[in-house]
């Protein structure tokens, strides 16, 4: 008969039936299992048969899960910071008594020799989830989870490698091949080309681009020694048949972008054989992108590549001249600021702040997804993707990385977002905008107007009434840094909606230094009085900082951004630490440590905690003179 359940009985099953798995409560029917069970009781003697909370396999993982509904019951440690599973701690503790059992079944069987044991405890509302990996030898401590996503059978694999093993997860190893392409690339434009700041980028654009022309073949390329044009000028010409004859550009945008391209027709050392390569520079950059970029920038429809490539160069803005000025919005939070107002196939989706186009890559990559035949893929890649930017070189990057991506018609405009016309886009019917506009651009009065809020109220009023903007900007943009910024957000408030607030993982954009939050708002709906709007705290997002590599997951990152997503969208509840719903006033500090009041009921760990910094403190005081500030103290 098994034991009556409990709600925190209730929330574990709720997380593994969503994992599509079959699970046993109370023992196992598998034979080695169920006998290495005999005689592991978690009572004092070890008497009896253990009888885990629940127990599956995902994969060819096992798993065991012990529960307790007091959140304070969810581990023990001893003084050497390791689980005791020693009684009665293995009775009273989840993570002990999972970790117990885990033991057993590793000592008593031979064919498992490694277990992920997890204890949960608390509650649907207050809860936490604790994983281990425990072999012969070890007893492992792993990333603490939200739910049980990341060891899913779709997901056991990379958990294990990244969580458990330490490798870097797949997209790190992505972007640290392309960035290791990248760097190589920067040494030899440097070294072969003579190249400095924005050229090199101008370079890799127009070689890219006429790598697309089917007229063109690096085997034309030889040199400016020889009769005939310039390896130069053949990549110019070929950029040019290829943007004119194909009718991806409007004539206008055309001429800009060649414009940035003339100086590759006559660059002496660019076009000259080089005695070390044996072949152009031109040629040789051509012949590397062909083989080593081309093919990953069209197989891999999520990721900003050419971003990355070109983010790689920004390094090397100190030594090169010029920097690219580009910051770039990471390859997860673009997706998931996507996912967050659910841009789909029937979407006018607008960048106006556009960069290299990582956003739009990202929509296009979601709404891609959805379509059914190639009609409705040809009309998202023509009709329903738009950008501004107003820095040519940066209009050219993303240009070319949007026709690279297959865009029939690159619908993106060269200009000032701040003083383009608001109707033009709401014509085209434009009703979703992701955008990450310029940061810290407001020095003074005289330049109030560049502020991130100045971005997003221009943002808004180019939607239509009903349509969303997903934002990521500095914390403080939230809070209103001066008066300006105070006058907008009331402003804001009398013509759009706020839905939510996010903050974010302070290393979001690790070594730059910014603390940035996402927000969500609803445009032309004035904002009502009685709105509750929604400021979550997603901190612990499941990446970190490693030494020497930079922001990475570390395996529990796709559990966590599930969670948000279903506490967003109120098919999941959480306590106030990570979701606050509450009314709004505009002077109020749109965060989540504004409104957040720590509703945690404190533990005996944490009473404990403080007498003992207290008597500490005391103590110091006291060896040092200090008595007289303790007087009528009644422990005296």
């Amino acid at each position: 008969m098994v034991n009556e359940r409990t709600s925190t009985d209730q929330l574990v099953r709720r997380f593994i039936e969503d994992l599509g798995v079959s699970y046993e409560e109370q023992g196992s029917s598998n034979v080695q299992i169920k006998e290495a069970l005999k005689n592991a009781s978690k009572s004092k003697d070890s008497r009896g048969v253990g009888k885990p909370e629940f127990i599956f396999f995902s994969g060819d993982h096992l798993i065991i899960i012990e529960d307790k509904l007091a959140i304070d019951k969810l581990e023990y440690k001893d003084e050497n910071d390791a689980v005791d599973t020693e009684f009665p701690y293995r009775r009273d503790y989840a993570v002990n008594g999972a970790i117990h059992y885990a033991k057993h079944i590793i000592e008593k069987t031979n064919s498992y020799k490694e277990v992920i044991a997890i204890g949960v405890a608390g509650d649907g509302l207050h809860y936490q989830i604790q994983p281990y990996f425990v072999t012969e030898n070890e007893v492992q401590e792993l990333p603490d989870m939200k739910s049980l996503e990341d060891i899913s059978p779709e997901n056991i694999e990379e958990f294990y490698n990244v969580a458990i093993k330490g490798e870097l997860p797949k997209e790190e190893r992505e972007l640290r091949e392309v960035n290791k392409i990248a760097a190589d690339m920067h040494e030899d434009l440097r070294n072969y080309g003579q190249l400095e700041g924005e050229k090199k980028a101008t370079v890799v654009s127009a070689i890219l681009l006429a790598l697309e022309e089917p007229t063109f073949s690096l085997d034309q390329l030889q040199g400016s020694d020889r009769e005939g044009s310039a390896d130069g000028e053949l990549i110019f010409t070929a950029v040019q048949r290829f943007l004119q004859n194909a009718g991806i550009v409007p004539y206008a945008k055309v001429g800009e972008m060649l414009d940035q391209f003339t100086f590759i027709q006559r660059d002496v050392t660019l076009n000259t054989v080089n005695s070390n390569l044996e072949m152009t520079p031109l040629k040789y950059f051509a012949t590397t992108l062909e083989a080593e970029i081309m093919e990953k920038i069209k197989s891999n429809t999520d990721f900003d590549i050419l971003g990355n490539f070109y983010g790689e160069f920004v390094k090397y803005g100190g030594s090169d001249g010029n920097s690219l000025g580009i910051v770039l919005t990471p390859r997860h939070i673009t997706s998931l600021m996507a996912e967050l107002i659910q841009i789909n196939k029937s979407d006018y989706v607008l960048d106006p702040t556009c960069g290299t186009g990582a956003f739009l890559i990202s929509a296009m990559n979601r709404m891609l997804e959805q379509a059914e035949n190639d009609d409705e893929r040809t009309d998202i890649k023509q009709n329903r993707l738009y950008g501004i930017e107003i820095q040519q070189k940066l209009f050219t990057i993303a240009t070319t990385n949007m026709i690279l991506r297959g865009d029939g018609k690159s619908n993106l405009i060269r200009d000032n977002s701040l003083t383009f016309d608001k109707e033009v886009m709401k014509e085209h019917g434009v009703n979703k905008i992701l955008m990450n506009p310029p940061y810290s651009q407001a020095k003074n009065d005289q330049t109030q107007h560049l502020s991130e809020l100045s971005f997003i109220q221009h943002a808004l009023d180019m939607l239509v009434v009903g349509g969303q903007l997903c934002v990521i900007v500095p914390q403080s943009t939230m809070v209103g840094k001066n008066r300006h910024d105070k006058a907008r957000k009331k402003q804001i408030l009398e013509s759009h909606t706020l839905e939510s607030v996010i903050t974010l993982n302070t290393e979001t954009f690790h070594g730059v230094g910014t603390n940035p939050c996402i927000a969500v708002f609803t445009a032309g709906v004035p904002h009502p009085e009685n709105k509750r709007v929604s400021f979550i705290n997603f901190e612990d997002d499941g990446y970190v900082v490693r030494k020497h590599i930079g922001l990475v997951g570390d395996g529990t990152e796709k559990g966590k951004r599930e969670h948000l997503l279903n506490v967003y969208r109120d098919n999941e509840d959480d306590n106030s630490a990570f979701i606050v719903k509450t009314t709004i006033e505009d002077t109020d500090e749109w965060l989540h440590s504004f409104y957040y009041l720590n509703d945690d009921v404190p533990t005996e760990k944490d009473f404990e905690k403080v007498i003992a910094d207290y008597m500490a403190f005391k103590y110091d005081m006291q060896i040092h003179g200090k008595s007289y500030l303790f007087e009528g103290d009644s422990n005296e």
